[in-house]
């Protein structure tokens, strides 16, 4: 399950960095209060929460590899499952420190 959750992972950062979601009414996309601000937030959004979905992508897609090779004395779906909760949260935190530091709350650059 991570290695297929690696992938989808993966495989949407690439997608957000090259064909980003013109719109905030986009299906696709990283969503929140601050990143639909306006087009500035939503645009640095979209491609900076595609780095850090590519790289959450390979340490998932790594960990699967490694619970296929190697036995797991704990469950491992459920080992699975804790990590793709965690790199959802790990996303949105980054993210969200990441539009912090570069615009206020009002969706104005900060200096």
């Amino acid at each position: 399950m991570s290695l297929i959750v690696g992938i989808f992972f993966i495989i949407f950062g690439f997608s957000l960095i090259k064909y980003p979601p013109e719109s905030k009414n986009s299906v696709m996309g990283y969503k929140t209060t601050l990143s639909m601000k306006n087009q500035d937030t939503w645009n640095v959004s979209q491609k900076h929460s595609g780095v850090i979905a590519i790289i959450l992508g390979v340490i998932n897609a790594i960990f699967g590899i490694w619970s296929f090779i190697q036995p797991m004395v704990l469950n491992k779906d459920s080992m699975q499952l804790l990590l793709l909760l965690i790199s959802a949260i790990v996303i949105f935190l980054i993210e969200e420190i990441h539009l912090l530091k570069l615009f206020h709350m009002d969706g104005s650059r900060r200096k």
